[in-house]
């Protein structure tokens, strides 16, 4: 079932439809706002009032205008904007994910590389935090969830050519930040 069908059927008053593309879709939420390097608690309240959102304006939502899934990412992309806005004057925490930052298979690493995955992926988690949302959000729907170009731009509101540029800078800030943390 494509994502417009179960859209058709939400509309009509199926609430079941709505679990599907919750189910569909709760991963890739939850992977995409964990990449602004939130706690995890955060994470599950903003994904939830994504989802929520979602479904209290599923009809307005315009497939002409948009996919689904990016009128989705636009939606937690806001809400997380929103969230470090409001937190700013806080410390921040940084979650870490060794398997979200730095793919390995655990099973057959030694201890020790296991310790040195996670601190690198530390690393990399509190870099990515440091860098101004614009280039944060950009490099996280690129890299970690995997969008083409065109879907950044949408959810972004801007063009590719403003994504490309807020990706090459996301990548020059952070290798320069993860350079200083290694000395």
């Amino acid at each position: 079932m494509d994502d417009s069908f179960l859209i058709s059927k939400v509309v009509d008053g199926n609430r079941n439809a709505f679990r599907l593309l919750v189910l569909r879709y709760q991963r890739p939420i939850f992977k995409f706002l964990g990449g602004f390097g939130i706690e995890q608690a955060v994470v599950e309240e903003l994904a939830q009032e994504t989802f929520l959102r979602a479904y209290r304006s599923l009809s307005a939502f315009d497939s002409s205008k948009s996919a689904f899934s990016t009128w989705l990412f636009t939606i937690a992309k806001h809400l997380v904007l929103n969230e470090n806005a409001r937190s700013a004057r806080r410390l921040p925490h940084v979650a870490v994910d060794v398997d979200a930052a730095d793919p390995v298979v655990l099973e057959t690493s030694p201890a020790s590389q296991l310790v040195e995955n996670a601190e690198r992926s530390g690393h990399v988690r509190r870099a990515l935090q440091a860098l101004p949302s614009p280039l944060r959000s950009a490099l996280v729907l690129a890299y970690m969830k995997e969008h083409s170009l065109a879907e950044v731009a949408a959810i972004e509101g801007c063009s590719v050519g403003a994504v490309k540029s807020r990706i090459y800078r996301g990548k020059q800030l952070l290798r320069l930040r993860l350079a200083g943390m290694e000395e």
